[in-house]
């Protein structure tokens, strides 16, 4: 079988000859307004997330001294690699962000299993006094919102208006 290398050679004359026309200036000129606008569009998105829509209700975003205790443990016991918060971490263990407000659990049943683990989660060897740092500062993670999230709004720009997260506060 044979190809006609003909039908896939390039004139490159009428090629160059194209690009000294006024048309080449002129898609120039457009080309450079549309990134400007572009770059421009991307700088007021990016005001608009970090400002307005970045700001915390009172009460979520603080960790009382019990809960950064915890935080400290959380992060000494590596509980990370097993677990996660918000879906980001390790994925042998269940996702902790709402197990201290799920139904069903609560905040005794996290503490009974950080003392005295399951068949898949050994025990922490942590006191009753750390585990209840490990809880309160679950807790901090829980009242922060629900993982996932069930439905929510966005605003024009991309960013959420509203959370729809059922979460208890």
């Amino acid at each position: 079988m044979s190809y006609n290398m003909d039908l896939y050679r390039i004139d490159l004359s009428r090629i160059e000859n194209m690009s000294h026309g006024r048309s080449t200036s002129f898609q120039g000129v457009h080309q450079r307004a549309i990134i400007l606008v572009l770059v421009g569009l991307f700088a007021v998105q990016t005001a608009l997330t970090w400002t307005s829509s970045t700001s915390v209700a009172p009460g979520r975003g603080s960790l009382s001294t019990q809960a950064l205790i915890g935080r400290q443990l959380y992060q000494d016991h590596n509980c990370t690699a097993c677990h996660q918060l918000y879906g980001l971490g390790g994925y042998m263990g269940p996702d902790l962000t709402n197990v201290t407000r799920a139904q069903g659990k609560g905040p005794d049943y996290a503490r009974g299993i950080i003392l005295h683990g399951t068949q898949l989660m050994p025990a922490q060897q942590v006191t009753p006094a750390e585990a209840g740092h490990l809880v309160a500062y679950l807790d901090a993670w829980a009242s922060s919102g629900t993982y996932p999230i069930r439905s929510f709004d966005l605003t024009p720009w991309g960013t959420y208006l509203q959370m729809n997260d059922d979460a208890r506060d």
